[in-house]
């Protein structure tokens, strides 16, 4: 991944949902993904302590990342989705639009991933927010 993109971090999942039911979720997002030709990767995402089949996406524009945040929260009813800003500002950006601000995204050991509340292992790699 790179991290000094402007990048959004979603899912399908839910954790109300049973394996099947966000194994569907997570393929009618990726099909949507293919469709809008929105540039992605698939990765696992790690928040609070649960693990779910995410994307790692890189708008082109404002309009992709309107788009994204609409889908995630509407279509997928998601609390959050992680947002790069062009600036590395990472955010957790919620459906009312508020934002916490984390840090920046960046590649950290597996041993430093796995310490934090969040992360994203992507290709083999680890990822997380780090303070400014």
């Amino acid at each position: 991944m790179n991290t000094v993109d402007r990048v959004i971090i979603l899912s399908g999942e839910l954790p109300t949902k049973t394996f099947e039911g966000n194994r569907q979720r997570t393929e009618t997002l990726k099909g949507v993904l293919l469709d809008t030709h929105i540039n992605f990767a698939q990765a696992k995402g790690f928040y609070k302590g649960t693990i779910e089949d995410s994307f790692v996406t890189v708008p082109r524009d404002n309009e992709e990342i309107d788009f994204l945040l609409n889908l995630a929260f509407n279509k997928f009813g998601q609390e959050s989705v992680l947002f790069q800003d062009s600036n590395q500002e990472a955010y957790l950006v919620f459906k009312d639009r508020t934002e916490q601000r984390l840090g920046r995204l960046l590649e950290v050991t597996k041993e430093v991933a796995e310490s934090q509340d969040g992360y994203t292992e992507l290709n083999g790699k680890f990822y997380t927010t780090v303070p400014r």
